[in-house]
């Protein structure tokens, strides 16, 4: 499918996406001047909606059209921006989508407890949706979510850390929510266990591929491109797999350039360091893997018969991996 295409995908679902936007602002509702200003500041720099276009395309492509999709589109959307909100504590991020960060300028506490009201929020709106089979999903690829993050922070500046663990925190904190996601659509279109299953798989691999790209692009794009830092990651003391892949031909050297980037985290980024992740074969490595991310994505929609929606649906993973942000 060509990239031209690609632009056809937004109209087809911009009803449903205006939709989305005014249930993330119901749902979001504030009383007090101080609340709204923070769910504007939120609003305001929306992202890529990709877990709401994901899951009204699915929806759209089992034939289901009502209007609680835009809802539980909504609801996913504000999980998922909860997490950042908490990330950019976590990593003492300043910088997120070419704007300052809630934590940059306000205190942790406040951002933190600003994070905690967007995940409330999104499962109380789940829960007067009223469909428990999928506010068990939501649940579930929450907690997961959560595990991801404690997991992460748990191995923060490791540089033993291994490809098993590297992947079951991408599982965990990125790859389920995309699953939890697609799955909703088949569950609200009240579809069998195998679609819904399928769906489920078609998600998790898409979410694979989105962040072994994402990891790549940390050491391949730039600030302006990404609208944050480049090398984000290893300044937060992330070790991703283009690093873990560079290590293990290491001879110590780049081991040593990462501990003294860490220590000198407001340095200029060595170029030992650059050099070696970029001649060391794990940006190729990785971008191959998500690669063979996309493809499994792909073929996990083989047993749903064939309509537009398919069609873009099986398009959207070649298109994500030649993003740059």
């Amino acid at each position: 499918m060509a990239e031209m295409d690609i632009a056809l995908i937004d109209p087809q679902i911009a009803p449903e996406m205006a939709e989305v936007d005014r249930q993330i602002v119901r749902i979001l509702g504030a009383d007090h001047p101080f609340l709204a200003e923070l769910n504007r500041r939120i609003t305001e720099t929306p992202g890529k909606r990709l877990r709401p276009k994901l899951l009204l395309l699915c929806a759209n492509m089992l034939g289901y059209t009502e209007q609680d999709s835009s809802l539980y589109g909504a609801v996913f959307e504000l999980i998922h921006t909860a997490t950042l909100v908490h990330d950019d504590v976590i990593d003492g991020a300043s910088i997120r989508r070419g704007k300052p960060t809630l934590n940059s300028e306000m205190d942790n506490t406040l951002t933190v407890l600003y994070g905690d009201l967007l995940y409330t929020r999104a499962h109380a709106a789940a829960i007067e949706a009223g469909r428990l089979e999928v506010l068990a999903t939501i649940t579930q690829a929450s907690q997961k979510m959560i595990e991801g993050e404690l997991l992460q922070a748990h191995v923060n500046y490791d540089l033993q850390i291994d490809e098993k663990t590297y992947f079951d925190i991408l599982h965990r904190k990125t790859a389920f929510l995309f699953a939890g996601t697609t799955r909703s659509a088949a569950q609200i279109a009240d579809c069998d266990e195998a679609t819904c299953a399928t769906l489920y798989d078609f998600g998790f691999q898409f979410g694979i591929s989105f962040q072994l790209i994402d990891d790549y692009l940390d050491y391949v794009s730039n600030e302006a491109t990404m609208g944050k830092p480049v090398l984000s990651d290893l300044r937060g003391g992330k070790v991703t797999l283009p690093v873990i892949r560079a290590l293990a031909a290491d001879d110590g050297k780049l081991a040593d350039a990462i501990r003294d980037f860490w220590a000198n985290p407001e340095q200029d980024v060595p170029a030992l360091l650059i050099e070696a992740i970029h001649t060391g074969g794990g940006l190729a490595e990785t971008r191959k893997l998500a690669a063979e991310a996309a493809e499994k994505t792909v073929a996990a929609l083989s047993t749903i018969p064939d309509n537009k929606f398919t069609t873009f649906l099986r398009a959207l993973p070649a298109f994500m991996l030649g993003r740059m942000k």
